[in-house]
């Protein structure tokens, strides 16, 4: 997919691809009423493992592209919160960046929130 879109990309990062298609998907679901935006991020095809990724993430990562704001944040939250074992990285479009696992998301119920609307100006960066 082309890096064009504007808005917030979130990515579920699992080293199973077929489970992290899976919840994108669930994610995604919860958000297409609120944010009519939202699409699957999939990963580009790459070359076969072990060619020239040495060093590199063993996770595959599927994400999803949306519009950002509270009620959206709400929703990731709250299906995060569910899954305890899963991590997130949301990426604004200022190129900050939170990595999250669902038992912060619990500790910290605004985190995702706090970070979905920060417009970035403060010159701060997380992750």
């Amino acid at each position: 997919m082309p890096d064009s879109h504007t808005g917030y990309r979130i990515t579920v990062v699992d080293e199973d691809p077929l489970r992290a298609r899976k919840e994108a998907r669930e994610l995604l679901t919860a958000l297409a009423d609120v944010d009519p935006t939202a699409r699957l991020d999939l990963p580009r095809p790459s070359s076969p493992a072990g060619v020239s990724d040495k060093g590199g993430p063993s996770a595959e990562t599927v994400g999803l592209l949306l519009s950002g704001g509270s009620f959206v944040a709400a929703l990731v939250q709250v299906w995060l919160a569910r899954v305890p074992q899963r991590t997130l990285v949301v990426k604004r479009p200022d190129g900050a960046t939170l990595q999250i696992t669902g038992k912060q998301a619990r500790e910290d119920d605004t985190l995702i929130e706090r970070f979905l609307t920060d417009d970035g100006d403060d010159g701060t960066t997380a992750g």
